[in-house]
């Protein structure tokens, strides 16, 4: 009996689960089963594939034959090293350290590999085939378009390697690369919609039309070079020039009256708390064109701030080291001329900031 009362008993656990079922975990189940959809349709499809035409080759490899007069380059792992190379470059983008120096030389391991091949390639055409003919054929093949000739791969490039650089150096430049991408894709989307036009005009009418040769963009590359140099000076705090917006070459000329909170002696040193994401003071003095020390306590624990000053131009004049909390650091800021100075936490700007006075 008891057997038989276990065997029931298994058979309402299981009943169970279909009566009164765990909704949580149906519903987590849901990706798995989308994906177990996705594969069979695959299969399907594949087997439709399969079964549409007959064959018309022999089974088995049939080795490719290259046409009378041309010449293939054999098959490489180049590609797979540069796909690798880059993959470990953006990874140390995303973790630096020693992990970004791994990926450049694994970037231009794979490059030089890559060029090595191509070398490689050249001589054996160059040494062992004769000349190119002279005549080069005048167009395509009767019934082939050819898309012309176009400057939107070049243009790309140079806004991707400027968008980059506003990653790294940030600022107006990351703007100035973020249009420059921008523009160069429209202007592709546009040389692919121009290509679609007479694409279809050519099928409607029979007449094969390549298009006008493009132009060199040099319009174009100008203005951009116009602006990466006008983000650089920006950037630098070169323009607009300090004396416009109310500062000396080292800071705004400082305030009359009582010294503010936090006050350093001459020679004395400056203490700043961070606690809860926040300094623990607004306002500081130091004397002027003398060096001073910032005793930095970071009480956040885990979580790295520094201490940087900034000129009247928004440019650094000095630059902290950041460091995770709980620890104490002391800073050695070289002498400041008079003036008034922002000082902040460069990872939290917006919450941690204050204004240091150097007094005459």
């Amino acid at each position: 009996m008891e057997i038989l009362q276990n065997l029931w008993n298994t058979i309402l656990d299981i009943t169970k689960q279909f009566v009164i079922p765990d909704w949580g975990a149906l519903i987590a189940l849901l990706p798995a089963f989308m994906g177990v959809v996705v594969i069979l349709f695959l299969l399907w499809a594949v087997a439709k594939y399969r079964g549409i035409n007959p064959r018309r080759r022999r089974p088995g490899r049939v080795a490719p034959a290259t046409p009378p007069g041309i010449h293939m380059p054999g098959p490489t792992y180049a590609p797979f090293f540069g796909a690798g190379g880059t993959f470990l470059l953006f990874l140390g983008l995303v973790f630096p350290g020693p992990l970004l120096a791994l990926g450049v030389i694994g970037m231009v391991l794979a490059l030089l590999f890559w060029g090595r091949e191509g070398l490689r390639e050249y001589d054996h055409v160059a040494g062992d085939h004769p000349a190119l003919p002279a005549v080069v054929h005048p167009g395509p093949p009767p019934g082939v378009h050819v898309p012309g000739p176009t400057f939107r791969p070049i243009l790309a490039a140079l806004g991707l390697f400027l968008l980059f650089a506003g990653l790294v150096f940030p600022g107006w430049l990351l703007g100035v690369g973020l249009i420059a991408i921008i523009a160069a894709l429209l202007g592709w989307l546009n040389d692919a919609r121009k290509e679609y036009v007479r694409t279809v005009q050519a099928d409607r009418t029979g007449h094969l039309d390549n298009g006008p040769a493009p132009a060199w963009p040099k319009a174009l590359v100008s203005i951009f070079a116009l602006l990466v140099v006008a983000a650089i000076f920006i950037n630098n705090g070169w323009f607009p020039p300090r004396s416009a917006i109310g500062g000396a070459a080292g800071g705004s000329p400082a305030p009359s009256g009582g010294s503010p909170a936090g006050s350093g002696g001459p020679g004395g040193g400056l203490h700043i708390t961070a606690q809860n994401v926040a300094f623990d003071v607004k306002t500081l003095t130091a004397p002027a064109d003398k060096p001073f020390t910032i005793v930095f306590d970071n009480k956040d624990a885990g979580t790295p701030h520094d201490v940087d000053i900034l000129g009247a131009s928004g440019a650094k004049v000095f630059d902290g080291k950041d460091f995770p909390g709980v620890a104490q650091k002391t800073y050695d800021v070289p002498a400041l001329k008079a003036g008034t100075y922002k000082f902040e936490c460069s990872i939290h700007p917006a919450l941690m900031n204050g204004q240091l006075t150097v007094g005459g």
